[in-house]
């Protein structure tokens, strides 16, 4: 089901930029694609979707980011470096809600359009054509309900957030607790941030068994939290007694729930996520095309059973 899902949202958008690419704008058009940081697989997989769509437009496209997640200050330098040279538009995936206003803001007094990926720009002064990006509330809510039916509806869940004023972060929280607040059979014994880090979701976790070693659920808010927590779970002998799940469907991930060890990730379809960003700017620039204020991208939840041969071909992925 999820790999036809797929490759039918792929075909679509080949169909689609197939007719656009004959366009002789493209060969003059220069975009910045700057995400949070390349050393988290998530990132990398959707900067090869921007780099797909650049690639079959003719755009001249800038991939760029700061050296690490939580770098702020080094991801704003890299706006001001992409802003010097005088992009036809800018996709950006903020870092923070608040710290790139001014940027954005920058680019606006520039013309230069910017959309916004994966993670949003906070309303107020500041002008973004479109975001393109998953509903991160629904999504996590759906993850949640997903843990929920296999306690049964009562035990008790932990969760470990990612860098705290993401609204990624926020967001996939909000959906969490929109779901476990409906339930008085389900606990939350401790939500602490580990900023989408895996050593720090390992501490975490470690901490949270520790202070309450009935848990019965961890919910990483990314994958590499998540990680983090198999491997606190499996250091204290409680592999099958606690639920581990994360969300963005790496390849460390998908080998993990093919191990038997994560129980469930999203799959947030993030280089489509980036496909469609570069799309919309694209369409943007060269027709003036007003955008939908949210261009959304479905995700879908994974267990073991969806770590096909198939599906690990279709995404290019080889596990040892």
């Amino acid at each position: 089901m999820l790999t036809k899902k797929l490759t039918q949202l792929f075909a679509t958008a080949a169909i689609a930029t197939t007719a656009m690419a004959t366009t002789s704008f493209a060969q003059d058009l220069s975009m910045a694609f700057i995400v949070k940081d390349m050393n988290n697989p998530y990132y990398s997989r959707m900067g090869a979707g921007a780099v797909r769509a650049a690639e079959e437009l003719g755009i001249d496209l800038s991939y760029v980011s700061a050296e690490f997640n939580g770098d702020i200050e080094g991801q704003i330098a890299v706006v001001e470096t992409e802003l010097v040279k005088g992009h036809d538009a800018i996709v950006l995936v903020p870092m923070n809600g608040t710290a790139l206003i001014p940027k954005v803001m920058e680019a606006n007094s520039m013309g230069i359009p910017v959309i916004t990926a994966d993670t949003k720009v906070d309303d107020g002064p500041a002008k973004v054509e479109t975001f393109v990006g998953l509903d991160e509330r629904s999504s996590f809510a759906g993850m949640a309900q997903w843990v929920v039916d296999q306690l049964g509806g009562e035990g008790q869940v932990a969760i470990l957030e990612g860098f705290r004023g993401s609204s990624t972060a926020e967001l996939r929280l909000l959906g969490m607790m929109d779901v476990f607040d409906a339930y008085d059979g389900i606990e939350v014994v401790a939500s602490i941030s580990a900023d989408w880090d895996q050593e720090k979701g390992l501490k975490a976790a470690e901490d949270i068994l520790q202070a309450n070693p009935e848990v019965d659920a961890i919910l990483g808010s990314n994958d590499l939290m998540a990680l983090g927590a198999v491997q606190a779970v499996k250091g204290a002998g409680k592999m099958d007694d606690i639920i581990v799940v994360g969300d963005d469907a790496i390849p460390s991930a998908l080998a993990s729930l093919r191990a038997g060890e994560l129980d469930a990730t999203i799959d947030g379809n993030t280089d489509l996520v980036g496909y469609e960003a570069v799309m919309a700017a694209y369409r943007h620039v060269t027709e003036g095309a007003e955008l939908d204020d949210w261009i959304v991208v479905e995700s879908s939840i994974m267990t073991a059973e969806d770590v096909t041969d198939e599906y690990l071909a279709g995404r290019g992925i080889t596990l040892d």
